[in-house]
């Protein structure tokens, strides 16, 4: 009868170690890593851990052993992708030896694995990580829009005779509405990315006429914060893109725009076409970027350094969400600013077509 179990890390590890004393026949193997500077024994086979010491100022070298009389010891260093050191696997044994170069390519291999386990289960902790992540900011964001509908309904009941209460209580069950809608499709945008099924509906688009729509649908929002958004369409090239996902991008930097300028500004949305490339331009005169911004902003859960002017929300994955559609379309996104208080350009630039 064959015994069936679950691999977890720990288990995997152990089995390495186990076949290594067997197949390089040393009596006694050792797989470490290197956490936060100290040393941590991840499987040891043919002694207990209490008989094992590292002195952690001369890694891996100073091996200590009680009861276990070292005659030859060997190691295969594991190294991450990047090259950097993150442990070792090495065996040891009572009697003097050396390793055939077989043995020595067996004991690279096992370090090999070992890496890789212990690379797939940090991957795996932070996918969890990331999962919890998007929950708590689902959770944050969309709590206090669904909050005001309920309030907002039955404001609608008490003041149905005033016109002028109802119309505005019906704006605010819109704009928290708006919210949730713009919080949703940023989650499900990631969360497609990170699952690798995105996939692109594409049809030949007017990149001017999509562009016009985007801004017509933000100019309430602008309005309701005294802002203009002024647009300039100097070309109307055609692109190969999927209409939906276009618009997310358009619609994310013009309503970025609007979310981090302040009261009364303008802001301005070009359309070019420049070298077969269908050309985009928001520029707003709000509170800049600065340098590190500029490093991080397309990175998830980025935040910049200003807040929004109207006391907006922002779930921090808008900029990341926007560079790989792009990206996806073949094309490019980027932004410019002189610095703190001197406004900010983003640019999105897209192959066109006649």
């Amino acid at each position: 009868m064959v015994n069936t179990y679950s691999l977890n890390t720990d288990t995997i590890y152990d089995i390495l170690t186990r076949m290594a004393a067997k197949t390089l026949e040393c009596p006694v193997v050792i797989l470490s890593f290197l956490d936060a500077g100290n040393v941590s024994l991840k499987s040891v086979y043919g002694l207990s851990a209490a008989e094992i010491k590292y002195s952690y100022d001369n890694y891996p070298e100073s091996l200590v052993l009680h009861n276990f009389d070292v005659k030859f010891y060997a190691a295969a260093p594991l190294l991450s992708k990047d090259g950097v050191l993150m442990g070792d696997f090495c065996v040891l044994n009572n009697q003097q030896g050396f390793l055939s170069n077989e043995k020595e390519e067996l004991l690279r291999d096992y370090a090999a694995l070992a890496m890789a386990y212990r690379e797939a289960g940090l991957a795996a902790e932070q996918e969890i990580a990331y999962q919890k992540q998007l929950l708590q900011i689902a959770a944050h964001d969309l709590k206090n829009p669904l909050t005001t509908i309920p309030v907002r309904a039955d404001l609608i009941k008490l003041k149905k005779h005033d016109p002028e209460v109802v119309d505005r209580m019906c704006d605010q069950i819109k704009k928290a509405g708006l919210i949730m809608t713009r919080t949703i499709d940023e989650l499900l945008s990631s969360a497609s990315f990170d699952a690798g099924k995105m996939n692109l509906y594409t049809f030949k688009l007017d990149f001017a006429a999509i562009v016009s729509q985007t801004v017509e649908a933000n100019e309430a929002l602008a309005t309701h914060k005294g802002q203009r958004i002024d647009l300039h369409i100097e070309s109307r090239p055609a692109v190969i893109a999927d209409e939906q996902r276009l618009i997310e991008v358009i619609d994310n930097l013009i309503n970025n725009a609007v979310k981090y300028s302040p009261k009364g500004e303008v802001i301005k949305v070009t359309v070019t076409e420049n070298d077969h490339k269908a050309v985009m331009h928001v520029q707003d005169h709000g509170p800049g970027l600065t340098a590190e911004d500029k490093r991080n902003m397309f990175l998830p859960y980025s935040k910049l350094s200003a807040h929004p002017t109207g006391n907006e929300k922002s779930t921090g994955l808008g900029l990341s969400i926007v560079k790989k559609l792009v990206e996806a379309h073949h094309g490019k996104v980027w932004a410019e600013s002189d610095g703190i208080g001197k406004g900010s350009s983003f640019f999105v630039e897209i192959p066109s077509f006649k």
